[in-house]
C-alpha cells in the first residue's frame, strides 16, 4: 500500500495557481444550470480558461494523485475532454437567441464536469 507523507497541524500544502483555478472553475461550473440567463456563454467561458490553465501547468509538475491516492488522469486527457467540450460549444453557439436542446446541454456540462472534478 502507498505511504502518504504526513502533514504536521502547521505545515501548509502548497498546491500551484493552476490548481487552484481549476478548483474554482469546477465549483462555478457545478452551480450552473441550463436555465440560468447566458449559461452556454459561461460554460464556454469556463471550458476556455479551464483549458488554459491545464495548459499552464508545467508537465514536469503534472502530479500522479491529488486527493488521498486517487489517480488523476494524464493532462492531455483532461485537455481532450475540454477540447471536445469546446468543439461542441463552438457547434452549438452561445448568443442569446440560440436555444440548446437539454440532452446537449446535459452533454457539454458533464464532459466538462468530468475534466474538473479531479480538482475540487
Amino acid at each position: 500500500m502507498k505511504q502518504f507523507p504526513e502533514h504536521t497541524a502547521d505545515e501548509k500544502t502548497s498546491f500551484p495557481p493552476a490548481r487552484m483555478a481549476l478548483r474554482d472553475l469546477y465549483r462555478s461550473a457545478r452551480h450552473l444550470s441550463s436555465t440560468d440567463p447566458y449559461a452556454p456563454a459561461r460554460l464556454a467561458r469556463i471550458a476556455d480558461q479551464a483549458e488554459y490553465f491545464l495548459q499552464a501547468w508545467p508537465a514536469s509538475a503534472w502530479p500522479q494523485a491529488l486527493h488521498s491516492g486517487q489517480a488523476l488522469p494524464a493532462r492531455q486527457t483532461l485537455l481532450i475532454w475540454v477540447q471536445s467540450a469546446k468543439r461542441e460549444i463552438n457547434q452549438l453557439g452561445t448568443t442569446p437567441a440560440v436555444t440548446w436542446s437539454y440532452p446537449a446541454w446535459h452533454r457539454i456540462f458533464t464532459l466538462l464536469l468530468a475534466a474538473l472534478v479531479h480538482f475540487a
